[in-house]
């Protein structure tokens, strides 16, 4: 049950308990006074007005506890009942939502003191209602903190979630500004690659190309010369084709030539986290050696085939891929937190997967089990990749 239902039902209940016990008092002494009825009609509404309409931090909160506490005593010196009965609610409201702690140990002093001094004649039932008012308060400051802790826990989760909110967008902003630093260097290195052809390329075909044309005018009156011209164009050409194949090389690095296969992989999950914005972690071992074309390829389909079977069998939201080299061999584990099963079936991607492995001596092995994700392991022995001259 609701906590504020359950307290308003305790105020409901004081509150018919404390006027009942005075009219069982009159009835009793068989007369019933229309005073006592206007006070308890007074007492009641000051009672609702004060929790339903006035706000709990107002000033007039405190001034209709202490209007409350006359009647009570009123109602009590003249009518009899139980003052502690009387009092529990302005008790329960002082302890609960007056947050000034001078003024709430005020109001439960002067609750106190009405029942110290002018409570039950009963030293009992006085020191029995003195001891449960003490309870009462202590419960009410024990609300209050757990409500102000509920309150600040309140505060801490929005300001969290204000920071995610901004930490979305600053990381949607870095993205694009990646993205607009890559656009970038794309263009400056298109920018550098036509000024190397227009410098290196460019310059040796313009000079061919004279070349040929004072060849052509002289070769049917000088031969001799046009041959020696011919012989000394052949050298320059190939000078130049060797320039033009260095500054390709220089293109291209070195880690790109021999790695590739890995940097397609890398290129491959960056590209599928942003299509489905699930998160792949990709660990890869510090070693390496190089992959023959054979073994990048399958590599590759084999991490694609898993991507594509996690997120649309296994639902999957997170996929972890460990590449490890060792001196003989290479270990790769692909693992996600799908939905997983306890007995695998191997259908055509698992199947493909497998006599991709076998085709160039690996081995799979598949693990998974319900609510716990699947598992792929692959080993792979070390062959030395074939390094073929570029011609170009």
């Amino acid at each position: 049950m609701d906590k504020k239902v359950l307290f308003t039902i305790l105020r409901y209940i004081s509150l018919v308990l404390s006027l009942w016990s005075s009219v069982f008092l009159m009835v009793s002494g068989k007369s019933i006074d229309i005073c006592f009825i206007a006070l308890s009609l007074i007492f009641i509404i000051n009672n609702q007005i004060r929790f339903f309409s006035i706000p709990k931090r107002n000033i007039y909160f405190s001034a209709s506890i202490l209007a409350e506490a006359a009647l009570a005593l009123i109602i009590f010196q003249y009518y009899g009942g139980i003052i502690f009965l009387l009092l529990f609610s302005i008790l329960l409201d002082s302890t609960i939502y007056i947050n000034n702690k001078y003024i709430t140990g005020g109001l439960v002093s002067l609750i106190i003191i009405i029942l110290v001094v002018a409570g039950q004649t009963d030293f009992k039932l006085q020191v029995s209602s003195v001891l449960s008012s003490a309870a009462i308060g202590a419960l009410g400051i024990y609300i209050k903190e757990e409500r102000e802790r509920k309150h600040e826990a309140q505060k801490l989760y929005d300001k969290l979630r204000i920071s995610e909110e901004e930490l979305k967008k600053a990381k949607e902003n870095l993205e694009r500004y990646a993205s607009t630093i890559e656009e970038l260097t794309l263009l400056r290195e298109r920018n550098r690659i036509s000024r190397e052809i227009h410098d290196s390329v460019g310059h040796s075909l313009s000079t061919m190309i004279i070349q040929l044309s004072a060849i052509e005018k002289i070769a049917d009156s000088d031969g001799k010369s046009a041959s020696e011209m011919a012989k000394n164009l052949s050298a320059f050409a190939k000078d130049a084709l060797k320039s033009v194949r260095a500054a390709v090389r220089a293109l291209v690095p070195t880690e790109f030539e021999k790695y590739q296969g890995i940097l397609a992989i890398e290129e491959m999950i960056k590209n599928f986290k942003k299509l489905t914005e699930v998160e792949v972690i990709f660990v890869l071992s510090k070693e390496r050696w190089e992959l023959n074309s054979d073994q990048s390829f399958v590599l590759y389909r084999i991490v694609q085939e898993f991507l594509t079977n996690s997120v649309r069998h296994g639902k999957a939201d997170k996929i972890n891929i460990n590449l490890n080299f060792y001196k003989d061999s290479l270990y790769m584990r692909l693992k996600d937190n799908g939905a997983g099963c306890d007995d695998i079936v191997e259908g055509v991607g698992l199947k493909s997967i497998k006599e991709r492995a076998e085709s160039i001596g690996g081995a799979v092995k598949y693990l998974s089990s319900k609510e716990k994700g699947f598992e792929l392991n692959l080993n792979l022995p070390k062959v030395e990749a074939l390094i073929s001259e570029r011609n170009l």
